[in-house]
């Protein structure tokens, strides 16, 4: 369960082989909520909301690197690594 980001204090995670819609998992203080990669609507879970809002602004500024790891970690090929 590669970090790829830590953003306003919540941990962005992609898991190895999770099912779809592609989806990050966004982890905050006993919150969680998987977010979908190409919308950024809340799939499932919750987090407190200035939180949700950074981490949308957030993966609208990163959208295209986010699905990229996506890919390459569900074809095994993700090397690791943190978008910054």
């Amino acid at each position: 369960m590669p970090t790829i980001a830590i953003v306003d204090g919540v941990r962005i995670v992609l898991y190895p082989k999770d099912h779809l819609p592609p989806h990050l998992h966004a982890i905050f203080a006993g919150f969680e909520a998987q977010i979908s990669i190409a919308t950024g609507d809340t799939l499932q879970g919750s987090l407190p909301r200035d939180k949700a809002k950074s981490i949308r602004a957030w993966l609208l500024a990163h959208q295209g690197e986010v699905a990229h790891i996506w890919e390459e970690l569900r074809a095994g090929r993700f090397g690791g690594g943190m978008i910054e």
